[in-house]
């Protein structure tokens, strides 16, 4: 099922399937641009290297929203390693729309769906229902690992496809991919899912 809302440049997609005698829904995906920080979630799901340097990009978003607290609890973590996640709890503090962030440990090894899946199953393993997400490696990350934008976006895209498919139980209900100043990513995002 497709529901667009032009108003708000929304995309939401929905499976449902029955198993075995009662119906499972997919967590609704949502495509939207703006400041994922004013996207009202119980966590923003993000990746960061293993080595603490997280300045910019998505950690500064998150770093002026609400403060060091949520990067000292990753540092409390640390030594970290790539795939591993790290659910940080807020504390109240925050000015953003999000409550919580779940941290996945990228050191740009490996595949960008791995890295969201892992994000994914931490958040649902957390009780979170709804959550959003960057387009993770994409800006100044892509090139890296993946070549190209439909690159990053299939692999994005294939991450929710596995979760789906993996964890019909989830506790995720809404899972929103928020797109910064990117009209052509947004609409890839949006086509990819569509056709998922």
């Amino acid at each position: 099922m497709l529901i667009f809302n032009a108003e708000v440049s929304l995309c939401l997609y929905q499976r449902t399937f029955d198993t075995g005698g009662f119906q499972v829904s997919t967590p609704r995906i949502a495509v939207s641009s703006g400041d994922i920080a004013q996207v009202p979630a119980d966590a923003l799901i993000t990746a960061i290297n293993s080595g603490g340097m997280w300045a910019g990009g998505i950690d500064g978003v998150i770093a002026r929203n609400a403060g060091k607290s949520f990067h000292a609890q990753a540092a409390a973590a640390m030594p970290l390693q790539h795939g591993q996640v790290v659910v940080a709890k807020g504390n109240g503090e925050n000015r953003g729309a999000f409550k919580n962030v779940v941290f996945v440990i990228d050191d740009l090894r490996g595949r960008l769906s791995d890295i969201v899946y892992n994000g994914l199953v931490g958040a649902s393993k957390a009780g979170y229902a709804s959550v959003t997400l960057p387009t993770i490696r994409m800006g100044v990350m892509l090139g890296v690992v993946e070549k190209s934008t439909a690159e990053a976006v299939n692999e994005m895209v294939d991450a929710v496809r596995r979760f789906n498919v993996d964890n019909p139980q989830t506790s995720i209900k809404t899972i929103t991919f928020v797109v910064y100043n990117d009209a052509a990513t947004e609409l890839a995002l949006k086509l990819g899912f569509q056709t998922h």
